[in-house]
């Protein structure tokens, strides 16, 4: 069976175009992705603790409002502030069934950052 060039080089000149078209779209969403530093619906350390812990703690950490510690003069452990913000101290909520872990990881990041 000999195949009829003049079809057949078309045809695979459409099938190639087509494979490249799909890697090119893959590739560039993937670019895309790894481009965008985070979802914008994400929130930063610092607006979550804006919007939850700054009525309290202030939103330079030194506020001190119905006992909260300054956070400013916190030298505490990365360990040691998970669980006080996960699990609450004294009169401070647990945060651990309103955030979720990740939001927690970013709100102790950003309370480092208010370290004098």
């Amino acid at each position: 069976m000999e195949l009829d060039s003049h079809l057949f080089i078309p045809y695979m000149e459409s099938k190639i175009k087509l494979i490249i078209l799909i890697v090119l779209s893959t590739v560039s969403s993937i670019s895309f992705a790894t481009l965008t530093p985070k979802n914008k619906l994400e929130k930063t350390g610092k607006e979550i603790f804006e919007s939850n812990c700054a009525r309290c703690h202030g939103t330079d950490g030194t506020k001190g409002k119905w006992g909260a510690k300054n956070l400013k003069l916190s030298n505490l452990a990365d360990n040691e502030l998970l669980t006080i913000i996960s699990n609450g101290k004294r009169i401070m909520p647990a945060w651990n069934h309103t955030l979720t872990t990740n939001e927690i990881e970013l709100v102790k990041e950003y309370i480092k950052t208010l370290r004098k």
